[in-house]
């Protein structure tokens, strides 16, 4: 329903204004009667109005003077429609100058009205449509430049738009709502359906958030396979609730977000950062819970575990093994283990448990040699190489390969002969640029392990592997562009880019502009 605002000093006309026709079957109802503007220039300061008529002459302020100064001081969107019971030019033209919808004499007929009222429908349709592509643009923006930034590769454009929007404030949070797919009734659902809850959370997680629907980033892409929510949180909205701490807000939000969802959801709220530059510090840390959370290594159903536990002392044998890196008690640890496991005596939840310990051990270790190693990282290169093979035929085959690989893996920790190698890989890169360069082919090349090159290298360098390794190539082709007449294709692939529209979004991305751009500038 439209909301009208009647105006009029004179009771009867107000009263006949508000009977002359059904309000409600035209989609409209009166949110008030008035005797003054000044009383409606209240109202309007307080209400969204939708539409307002008005009498034109009127003690203290008229009609014309409460138009004016609603126009001048935007103190409301409604429409205006201007009464008089004098046909006089000078009214007009006012009324007109200020954007009034029209300007009726008294005494108004039925049809009159209903014509203006179709206008005003049909002028309210078109606006609302324009105001909600502009706020679902405005909102697929911030989150373009949000996401780059969730992702740790943002230029200084990107933060400066999102500051726009959430300002300069501190303390911020990436939160995570996402289907719990651990749940029975989501588990044999069907990739389409799941991507029809994810977009009906979105659409629900909007509502939680009125003015500032652009916290809501719908599939931020920052796990594989995901149907979550990305929301952006400030500390600035707990102070907003001045009754409620951090922690409380936080879980209240929790709740809101669940209640909302009508669905099996889960909700992880990332660590603190002090500046929104480093929101991907807490994005990292939703991964890595939901990660944890995601692992399972079989159908864990039962509440009350009934098999014996997975021997403490075999595995703490087998991590000791590992952390010195002695090849032949991994080998006959990791047999013992596998075959503790597959006898039979230990159920579903007991072995998770056990597999749990080792994971966050060999967690620690890797953390313990070097506290700016990325914990996610290196999960990942847990989880993918020795949590997910463990139960395959080869089992303990997999298991020893691994885990002896990862003895290695902090062997090199230990010995932190990073900066020579790092190096010579970045020597090798310089030279071989154009050749099909990969940070695994370069491991092998200097035996190195790839996991901890990969590391080293954005420790060192402050971006990641492939990132140098563009802004090297990017490098050769200016030069390219600057001192020769070859074609962009033929730079690109010079360069060692097959592809030359992804040579041109890395340009665009380190220069600010297309090649044939900067070639145009520079000359």
């Amino acid at each position: 329903m439209l909301k009208v605002l009647l105006v009029d000093d004179e009771p009867f006309i107000l009263e006949g204004l508000s009977v002359i026709i059904d309000w409600g079957k035209e989609g409209f109802e009166i949110a008030g009667k008035v005797s003054n503007a000044l009383e409606a220039l209240e109202i309007l300061q307080r209400e969204e109005i939708d539409l307002v008529i008005s009498d034109i002459k009127m003690p203290e302020m008229t009609g014309l003077e409460l138009v004016e100064k609603v126009c001048r001081e935007k103190i409301s969107q409604a429409y205006f429609v201007m009464l008089s019971g004098y046909n006089d030019f000078r009214y007009v033209r006012t009324a007109l100058q200020n954007e009034c919808l029209d300007y009726m004499l008294k005494p108004i007929s039925k049809d009159e009205l209903l014509d203006v009222l179709d206008r005003v429908r049909k002028s309210h349709a078109i606006y609302s449509k324009k105001r909600m592509d502009d706020s679902i643009m405005e909102r697929e923006v911030f989150a373009k430049n949000m996401i780059r930034i969730c992702r740790g590769k943002y230029r200084s454009d990107n933060v400066e738009y999102v500051r726009r929007y959430l300002g300069n404030g501190k303390g911020f949070r990436y939160i995570s709502a996402a289907l719990d797919e651990k749940e029975n009734s989501l588990k044999r659902m069907g990739g389409g359906k799941k991507r029809q809850f994810q977009k009906e959370l979105y659409q629900r997680c909007l509502t939680l958030f009125p003015g500032r629907e652009y916290l809501c980033m719908l599939d931020p892409s920052l796990r594989e396979q995901s149907y979550d929510v990305g929301i952006i949180y400030s500390e600035a909205m707990a102070e907003e609730q001045s009754e409620l701490s951090e922690p409380e807000y936080l879980e209240r939000l929790r709740d809101r977000i669940r209640a909302a969802a009508g669905m099996p959801v889960i909700v992880i709220v990332g660590s603190r950062v002090e500046d929104i530059e480093d929101i991907a510090d807490s994005c990292k840390a939703t991964l890595l819970a939901y990660s944890i959370r995601n692992f399972d290594m079989g159908d864990d159903t039962a509440k009350d575990p009934e098999g014996k536990p997975v021997n403490k002392q075999l595995i703490d044998s087998l991590l000791h093994a590992v952390k010195v890196n002695d090849k032949e008690t991994i080998r006959s640890e990791s047999r013992k283990l596998m075959n503790e496991m597959t006898s039979g005596q230990s159920d579903a939840r007991m072995i998770n448990m056990g597999i749990n310990y080792l994971m966050f051990e060999l967690l620690h270790m890797a953390t313990e040699q070097d506290d700016n190693i990325d914990p996610h990282e290196v999960f990942r290169l847990i989880n993918e190489n020795i949590l997910k093979r463990i139960d395959t035929e080869d089992g303990e085959e997999n298991l020893t390969g691994i885990l002896d690989e990862y003895g290695d893996y902090l062997a090199q920790l230990r010995a932190n002969q990073s900066r020579g190698i790092l190096g010579q890989v970045v020597q090798d890169m310089k030279e071989n640029y154009k050749e099909n360069l990969t940070l695994k082919d370069l491991s092998k090349k200097y035996y190195v392990n790839a996991a901890y090159l990969g590391q080293s290298f954005r420790k060192q360098y402050g971006e990641s592997f492939k990132d140098y390794l563009n802004r090297i190539r990017i490098e050769a082709a200016v030069e390219l562009l600057m001192y020769s007449d070859k074609k962009i294709y033929e730079i690109a692939e010079e360069v060692g880019y097959k592809d030359l529209d992804y040579f041109i979004d890395k340009f665009i991305l380190l220069k600010g502009c297309t090649p044939a751009k900067f070639r145009k500038q520079i000359r």
